[in-house]
């Protein structure tokens, strides 16, 4: 049995648990907050979501557990088979996590934590997202996936991430620069039909809306 410690709040939570739905999986949720407690740290060292538990095995950092499910579950691929286009989803993949929901972070601190940002720090935000937005569209098949025919680990990514910086430019730029760029609507239009996507997208949203009526707070 696997346990899988967070919140669907979290993009890396959110990246793992699709990975298990497509997997099709047996796996229970365990609503954990980022803490240092010592009896998180021993199943998530740096007191981090995700992590995991595998039959009692703990295992943290969402790469290292989706691809532990890839080569745990190599049925319902997330990644080609060739080296090269395994690459270039890895690729697509790095484009998503360390340009994208990296530079959203300050946005985010402000729109969920209210963390404040200058001017300045918004408007290297709004460029490094837009740059990392362009890498993404140069790269992209959208055929109808991002690499391809195939649902892969690049579109499990962008499910868990996309839909957050859209909300998070939203609500601090008054611009959602997802939105703006009409190839990711219908993409993102696509993932939404994905019974994994769906139920996690739904998943979050219950969150939020808890967060709104003021039954959850963040930690």
């Amino acid at each position: 049995m696997i346990t899988l410690y967070g919140t669907a709040l979290s993009p890396h939570y959110a990246k793992v648990r699709i990975a298990l739905i497509e997997k099709g999986v047996n796996y229970r949720e365990e609503p954990t907050s980022p803490n240092q407690s010592e009896e998180f740290l021993e199943r998530s060292p740096l007191g981090k979501i995700p992590c995991v538990e595998i039959n009692g095995q703990p295992l943290a950092e969402s790469g290292a557990i989706v691809e532990w499910l890839e080569d745990a579950y190599p049925t319902a691929a997330l990644l080609p088979d060739s080296p090269l286009a395994r690459a270039h989803v890895r690729e697509l993949n790095g484009f998503i996590e360390y340009a994208v929901l990296e530079a959203t972070r300050p946005l985010m601190g402000e729109w969920l934590w209210g963390h404040h940002t200058n001017d300045a720090q918004r408007a290297t935000a709004t460029d490094r997202i837009e740059k990392g937005l362009a890498a993404i569209l140069r790269r992209a098949r959208f055929s109808p996936w991002l690499a391809g025919e195939a649902f892969t680990l690049a579109d499990v990514t962008a499910a868990a991430v996309l839909p957050l910086v859209a909300l998070a430019t939203q609500q601090v730029l008054g611009r959602d620069l997802v939105a703006e760029l009409p190839d990711l609507v219908d993409y993102l239009e696509r993932l939404g039909d994905r019974a994994s996507v769906a139920d996690t997208w739904a998943a979050r949203d219950a969150l939020f809306e808890a967060l709104r009526e003021g039954r959850l707070q963040l930690l």
